[in-house]
């Protein structure tokens, strides 16, 4: 019943509620220490027998004001689950009591749910793009219908061709291509990050042609994985070399990979639930075929998917309020879309379709709310509603280079790995980063 009646509050009413609980004490009366002597009844001289009563009703009346609120620590951890980070790092100060649950791990998981669903209804938005003139990099965030606000990256600019994968669990990862160099781990909410050490794996030349990247969350030991994947060519029908990063060992280990398929993108293409999902091509007696494969966490092995059958020439994995789901269009027909959900009992079944989508030059994607991200050839980008196909949402940037936007979803999350440092403003990030690979440079050319 609490769990109800709190799910059906306003955030801002949450923060309300525990400012007040914040300035008392969180205990029940039992807890409370005794009152003093002089708390108790006093015998005058003269005094009437009845006239003790006085006192007694006016203390009803007027509480002391040294009384107590008493909320159970269950519905306390109810309402801070569905705070934002940014007051979930401030209440850390309020007691130590609020301090140790805020870093629990069932605390942690129980708020990245509700931060998660919560999207549902209104999604942020991180976007990546680059500068038009100097070709750096820039990372905003978007909460519609707040303004876009630039936020500091802990990837050093002047590498332009940053990619990103994500978000997994409140996680963003970024790397370089094409082999998936200076990877890094960064929770933009907790303003953390994480340089992960490349093993020695070397691509081979004439067969690797390119790295992809994904991330996957393995719920049962907590841990945040990488996936490094050397891709061969359409030409050889041979497996391709598969090794995985876990943040809870911060070790990478090499993956038994028979599974024969060709990637052709950097990055996954999806992640649901901790699942990441490729578009790859998969040879068979007629040729090769498009077809959807994911990495199973507990197994640590690649599954194919389902076949959808016959669609249209552009094919877009995302999820969609928890699933996996693949948008299917093509311009040529007045850009009408298919939208199919996938279930692994039932397989692929068509959920809706949307159109025409008038006056776009592209479609970038889709939320997880379900609205479908657009931009025109003026570079405007547009938040649309599937069903009725109107505009919800619209911003631009400012001399950013066209065709290099990247947009996804972003839920917040308290969790963090170790090893984890703060990130600090762009200039001083790219400083440091500047003297690394200088210092790097040197060191190779003796």
């Amino acid at each position: 019943m609490h769990a109800l009646i709190f799910a059906t509050l306003k955030p801002f009413f949450f923060v309300k509620i525990v400012t007040v609980i914040s300035q008392k004490t969180l205990f029940p009366a039992s807890e409370m220490p005794p009152k003093g002597k002089g708390n108790g009844k006093k015998k005058g001289k003269g005094k009437g027998k009845g006239t003790s009563k006085e006192p007694k009703c006016r203390a009803a009346a007027e509480p002391e004001p040294t009384s107590h609120f008493y909320f159970p620590r269950e519905i306390i951890s109810n309402i801070l689950s569905r705070l934002p980070v940014k007051t979930l790092l401030r209440f850390r100060c309020v007691s130590k009591q609020w301090r140790n649950l805020i870093s629990k791990p069932d605390f942690i998981a129980s708020h990245f749910r509700h931060s998660s669903s919560s999207q549902f209804s209104g999604s942020s938005i991180l976007i990546g793009s680059r500068h038009h003139e100097s070709n750096h990099h820039v990372v905003s965030l978007y909460n519609p219908p707040e303004s876009v606000v630039q936020v500091d990256s802990p990837f050093p600019c002047f590498f332009p061709n940053m990619y990103i994968v994500g978000p997994c669990n409140g996680f963003i990862c970024l790397f370089n291509p094409p082999w998936g160099e200076l990877i890094t781990l960064w929770n933009p909410a907790m303003r953390k990050y994480k340089m992960v050490e490349l093993t020695d794996s070397l691509p081979r030349q004439g067969l690797h042609f390119l790295a992809s990247i994904g991330m996957a969350f393995d719920f049962q030991q907590n841990d945040l994985l990488i996936l490094r994947i050397f891709c061969v060519g359409i030409m050889y029908a041979v497996p391709n070399h598969v090794e995985m990063y876990s943040s809870k060992s911060g070790k990478w280990k090499k993956l038994k990979n028979e599974m024969i398929f060709h990637i052709l993108e950097f990055t996954c293409n999806v992640i649901v639930k901790g699942v990441a999902y490729w578009l790859v091509c998969m040879p068979d007696k007629f040729g090769s075929r498009a077809v959807f494969v994911r990495f199973d966490v507990g197994k640590l092995v690649f599954e194919k998917l389902p076949s959808i059958g016959r669609c249209k020439k552009h094919q877009y994995l995302v999820e969609l309020e928890g699933s996996l789901c693949m948008l299917d269009w093509d311009h040529k027909d007045d850009c009408h879309m298919d939208v199919w959900v996938m279930d692994d009992v039932d397989g692929w079944s068509k959920k809706y379709s949307v159109g025409p989508l008038v006056g776009f030059d592209l479609i970038l994607g889709c939320l997880r709310n379900g609205d479908i991200v657009a931009k025109n050839e003026n570079g405007v980008i547009f938040l649309c509603d599937p069903i009725t196909s109107s505009i919800k949402e619209k911003f631009s940037f400012d001399n950013n280079k066209d065709g290099s936007y990247v947009i996804v979803d972003y839920s917040e999350s308290l969790f963090l790995i170790g090893g984890m440092l703060p990130v600090k403003k762009q200039d001083a990030q790219d400083k440091l980063a500047r003297k690394k690979v200088t210092r790097n440079s040197g060191n190779l050319a003796h």
